[in-house]
C-alpha cells in the first residue's frame, strides 16, 4: 500500500523531480488533508512550499502556456475562479472533476500539478477513501475510465 511520503514522490517524479520529499512538502501535504474546509488561501500556502516564489496569477499579464494549452489569462477572475473551485471541492463533488477544473485553470505561474494533485487527495480522503490505496496514476486512470462515453 502507498503512503503519503509515497505519493508526494510520485507527484514530483510527475513533473521530473526524482528526489526524496522533504520534511516541508510532507508538512504541507498533512495540513491540505486535515482541513475542514480548503480555501484559496490554504492552497496558497501549500502552493509556496512546493513551488517558492511562483504566485496566484492575479494579475494582468500572469499568463502561462503549458505544452499547446494555453491557461485562461491572468487577473482577478483567477482568484474568483480558483474560489470556485474550492467551493466544489467542499461541496464533495467529483474529484476527478475538480481536479480537471483545476488543472485547466492553471491558477498558478508554476506547481499546478503537485497542488492539483493535492487537492485531489485532500477530496478523496474527505470522501472516506485512501487516496494513496493506490498510485495517483492508477487511482485517475480508473476514474477516468469510469467517466468514459461509452458507459
Amino acid at each position: 500500500m502507498a503512503s503519503l511520503t509515497d505519493f508526494i514522490r510520485e507527484s514530483n517524479a510527475i513533473e521530473g523531480i526524482y528526489r526524496d520529499p522533504t520534511e516541508a512538502e510532507i508538512a504541507a501535504h498533512f495540513r491540505l488533508l486535515n482541513l475542514f474546509e480548503v480555501s484559496a488561501t490554504a492552497l496558497g500556502d501549500f502552493q509556496a512550499v512546493v513551488a517558492p516564489q511562483k504566485p496566484l496569477r492575479e494579475r494582468v499579464g500572469m499568463n502561462v502556456r503549458v505544452g499547446n494549452y494555453i491557461a485562461p489569462e491572468g487577473g482577478p477572475n483567477i482568484v474568483r475562479r480558483l474560489q470556485a473551485i474550492c467551493k466544489k471541492a467542499n461541496r464533495n463533488e467529483c474529484p476527478w472533476k475538480v481536479h480537471l477544473a483545476f488543472e485547466r485553470l492553471h491558477p498558478y505561474l508554476d506547481g499546478n500539478g503537485r497542488t492539483g494533485r493535492a487537492l485531489w487527495a485532500y477530496m478523496m480522503h474527505a470522501k472516506g477513501h485512501d487516496p494513496f490505496a493506490l498510485s495517483f496514476l492508477q487511482r485517475f486512470y480508473y476514474q477516468t475510465l469510469e467517466r468514459a462515453p461509452w458507459r
